[in-house]
């Protein structure tokens, strides 16, 4: 059995002065080398949870320890994530004036890695999603599903344990929407990282191997 990657306990989280209860008492575990998907209604929870799990943000009350690590305890949240989480947003956040190679070597600035070595670590991730024909053009260029291929490319440049993917296929047609769900089953497999996929889509959760049902806050069913 594999070890547990993510555990949360008790976690509440909300806003507008308590009134809104984004997070009421969640408790869950995510083993290494899991799929598993979030899925729920706008509102019910799902990316808040996700950026709990990648220390983008903090709780109310509760504990959450990821790959290892107490986020509530850990004084540099920035490199935790740098070293340990890869995140795929569904509006990409690419840097628009740089070209495909260029995104996904930014985040290995700081690296142990020389330059030669990002430029190639980045070229075999852009050819590992399909894009190493395209590593020259800028992102203006690059059609929604190549945007969104990149942005896995450059979740993965510094080799994290974990991936949260937050609706990634959310504003893709259903050809570019699947693609994008097979790579990130591929990843899952190949390079054996902890996948976290929330979503509001029954077709694109099943992509998993666990799904977790959320509602008003609270997880009410795992499948």
């Amino acid at each position: 059995m594999n070890d547990i990657i993510i555990k949360i306990k008790n976690l509440t989280k909300t806003f507008d002065g308590g009134i809104i209860k984004a997070l009421n008492g969640i408790n869950l575990e995510v083993q290494e080398r899991e799929f598993v998907a979030i899925i729920g209604p706008s509102g019910c929870g799902k990316s808040t949870l996700l950026n709990m799990i990648g220390g983008l943000d903090m709780p109310d009350s509760g504990e959450v320890f990821v790959a290892g690590k107490d986020l509530l305890k850990e004084r540099d949240l920035a490199r935790f994530r740098s070293q340990r989480v890869g995140f795929i947003f569904q509006l990409h956040n690419l840097i628009p004036t740089l070209s495909a190679l260029e995104n996904v070597q930014i985040p290995m600035f700081g690296s142990r890695l020389t330059k030669s070595e990002a430029k190639r670590k980045a070229y075999r991730l852009l050819e590992m999603v399909g894009l190493e024909e395209r590593m020259e053009s800028l992102v203006p260029q690059l059609s929604s599903g190549e945007r969104q291929r990149l942005a896995i490319a450059r979740a993965l440049a510094n080799s994290p344990q974990i991936i949260l993917a937050d609706e990634p296929t959310g504003n893709l047609d259903v050809q570019s929407g699947d693609r994008i769900l097979r790579l990130l089953q591929l990843i899952n497999k190949q390079e054996e990282v902890t996948l976290v996929l929330v979503t509001h889509s029954e077709s694109v959760a099943k992509a998993a191997n666990r799904i977790i049902y959320m509602l008003d806050g609270k997880i009410w069913e795992e499948l």
